[in-house]
């Protein structure tokens, strides 16, 4: 669900920059501007993976269980698993690693900014459980299955992090904009018309801006993204 719409997240991004040469003949941005729409509705609608992804939300923060550390698998092999994952239910019983061991392995700016924004997603959980009208309320649960998206995908972030050596540059780089859309998320919650006046106090204390560090971003900019420039092109 996440990488689908983050896609078409990125195109919009890059469309700005673009601008009017993503409409010039010939171009590779045209067809990925039509055809990035398809994404997030072919692979099953997102509201429909949002309220999956729901389920699984209890257990991620509160009730973690304890697994061994999977190290990178990159071996020729076939995933048995991966082509027959069977059916969906009992989702809700499905426990997780204790995703504070990822996040209290690294501390960065950016990234403390965004412990402090998980902390009170869980205040938020604990002690302003939606409730059953809310749970019912697909607009609702689709911004708050956002906000816990965000929260899984920084563990995995981190956990990669570890076994690729990515640098702190990078990591506190990403976690900006990871700061950044956990704050529209949580707007876009406060703005719900079923949101309660406790759910709107906690929704503002999750808003937060990134720590402003332009020598860093400089630093990510040079080093890993200025290079890359004509290093695609279209076949002929």
């Amino acid at each position: 669900m996440k990488v689908t719409t983050q896609g078409e997240e990125v195109i919009n991004l890059l469309w700005d920059i673009i601008a009017a040469k993503g409409f010039e003949k010939d171009m590779y941005f045209e067809m990925a501007a039509r055809d990035i729409r398809a994404l997030p509705k072919l692979e099953g609608t997102v509201h429909v993976n949002m309220a999956l992804i729901i389920k699984f939300m209890a257990n991620y923060f509160f009730n973690p269980g304890e697994f061994p550390d999977i190290p990178k698998k990159d071996d020729p092999v076939n995933d048995d698993f991966l082509f027959n994952q069977g059916a969906t239910r009992g989702l809700g019983k499905i426990q997780f690693h204790d995703s504070s061991l990822a996040y209290n392995s690294l501390n960065l700016p950016n990234l403390d900014i965004f412990k402090e924004q998980i902390d009170m997603l869980k205040e938020f959980l604990l002690g302003a459980t939606p409730s059953k009208e809310q749970a019912k309320d697909i607009d609702f649960l689709l911004n708050l299955g956002e906000l816990f998206s965000l929260v899984s995908y920084g563990q995995l972030l981190i956990e990669k992090s570890k076994i690729e050596v990515v640098e702190d540059d990078i990591m506190d780089q990403i976690f900006d904009f990871m700061v950044r859309d956990f704050s529209k998320f949580a707007l876009q919650l406060h703005l719900k018309t079923t949101a309660t006046e406790q759910h709107m106090k906690l929704c503002l204390k999750m808003i937060k801006k990134p720590v402003k560090d332009l020598e860093r971003f400089n630093r990510v900019w040079e080093k890993h993204i200025a290079g890359l420039d004509g290093a695609y092109e279209m076949n002929p």
